[in-house]
């Protein structure tokens, strides 16, 4: 099929399949042992399950945070390898070093006393402990999450995926064990429930970083990388300066979705549960677009780095088509399978039914899922993060959640409502970043380094 394509969309979407294939398994495996974690603590009840939905949504909103101040790399070291400036992409890595280090403090202090925030948000009593249980002891795993995925930005800069997709697989394994261990007292671990889960999950992101830093402290790189800098004003503000709006566009569009696993837990912890199974099977597809994302951020500030920005643009335009090719086949699986998906989840009947129903509403939105998120890593590529950041504000926050809220109580839809305003938001950010990166604005900022 590829062979009816013009030459230089051909290639590129060779290139940006090579790239994008260990990227989106990366992914996958990072959001794999978010599922195991969800499997794992389902036997222990609907309450439980609800509870790690709830904290799992507030965590990822501070976390995603920090996380897109530190995906800038990925832009920035991109250019820099495009441009043959190695030492520069080294310089850069440390900088995100320390601002992962920063950072990861900050995420690690606000969640250790977080109860209060739980029962601020109307959970209910036995799931705002139970979530305060959870996120507690994974947030100390939080400064090693974020120095992964500055080194992880390192090395998607240069084109060089599959040291971390290699990582992923073996991080799976561990976190198996670890949770196997600690949430039912196996291996000769203490039996800490839910608590478990987050120790397994901190655990995990520690192995994690001391892995990739295996890695980026190869010979491939040694020369760049291991030359000790401390931190820089002036770099740090760059990364700042670029990495704060994807901080922002990520943290707009997880806090939606927080925010809708804060109202499905209004409407009990059946609707909550149901909610979480459904979120975790949407996200885990969604994770397949976020590689072609990464490649196609990669491709773009590669080809601007080299002073090609019509080259940019080719790369931006087929990962689009990749990202909702993807999609597509993403809602046939939801559409041919949902009960074998949901029934892995929770022994729950009326659970796994009302998950089902909601799986048919995501497949709906899987194109425009894989749209957005695609167009956003184009336009990070191109150093465009403010226009993206301003797209999910007005997408998430003034289309869909007031519509969700309005559909599930008002309406008297439910969590249904609930899902229906997500569609609608995820649709209108599609078309706004696609079309902000087919315009081409982003062509007057020029090289970032």
């Amino acid at each position: 099929m590829l062979d009816l394509l013009p030459p230089a969309i051909r290639e590129e979407t060779r290139v940006l399949a090579g790239l994008a294939v260990p990227v989106a398994a990366t992914q996958i495996g990072m959001m794999l042992m978010g599922v195991v974690d969800m499997m794992m603590i389902g036997p222990l009840g609907a309450e439980a399950l609800a509870a790690a939905s709830v904290g799992n949504a507030l965590y990822l909103v501070v976390a995603i945070f920090a996380l897109g101040v530190v995906m800038a790399l990925d832009a920035l070291i991109a250019q820099a390898h495009g441009a043959q400036q190695y030492d520069r992409a080294g310089d850069l890595l440390w900088q995100g070093m320390w601002l992962a280090g920063l950072l990861g403090c900050a995420v690690t202090a606000f969640f250790l006393t977080g109860r209060w925030m739980f029962d601020a948000l109307g959970q209910m009593p036995v799931v705002a402990g139970l979530a305060a249980d959870y996120v507690g002891p994974r947030a100390l795993g939080a400064i090693a999450f974020l120095g992964f995925a500055a080194c992880r930005g390192f090395l998607n800069g240069y084109g060089h995926m599959r040291p971390v997709m290699v990582i992923a697989v073996i991080a799976n394994v561990v976190n198996v064990a670890a949770d196997w261990a600690l949430i039912y007292g196996h291996f000769g671990a203490p039996e800490l429930g839910i608590a478990g889960a987050g120790y397994a999950t901190a655990i995990v992101r520690w192995f994690m970083l001391g892995a990739v830093i295996v890695a980026v402290a190869s010979p491939t790189y040694r020369d760049v990388t291991l030359r000790f800098r401390g931190p820089n004003a002036d770099d740090l503000k760059r990364v700042l300066d670029i990495g704060a709006p994807i901080g922002g566009h990520q943290a707009a569009e997880m806090a939606v979705f927080s925010a809708a696993a804060v109202m499905a837990g209004w409407l009990g912890a059946v609707p909550q549960a149901a909610h979480h199974i459904a979120m975790t099977l949407a996200a885990l597809a969604y994770h397949v677009p976020v590689g072609v994302s990464i490649a196609t951020s990669v491709r773009v500030g590669q080809a601007i780095g080299q002073g090609r920005p019509d080259d940019a643009a080719l790369a931006g335009r087929v990962g689009l088509g990749l990202g909702a090719v993807f999609m597509v086949l993403g809602a046939a699986v939801f559409i041919a399978i949902p009960g074998p998906l949901t029934d892995a989840f929770s022994p729950t009947p009326d659970v796994r039914a009302l998950a089902i129903e909601l799986l048919f509403v995501a497949a709906v939105f899987q194109v425009s899922d894989g749209i957005q998120v695609v167009a956003g890593g184009a336009l990070r590529g191109a150093g465009d993060t403010r226009s993206s950041f301003w797209a999910n504000v007005l997408a998430h926050w003034l289309v869909g959640l007031p519509l969700g809220a309005a559909l599930a109580f008002w309406a008297g839809m439910g969590v249904h409502g609930l899902w229906w305003g997500l569609t609608a938001s995820l649709t209108v950010a599609a078309g706004l970043l696609a079309w902000l990166f087919i315009r081409g604005s982003w062509r007057s900022i020029g090289k970032l380094v």
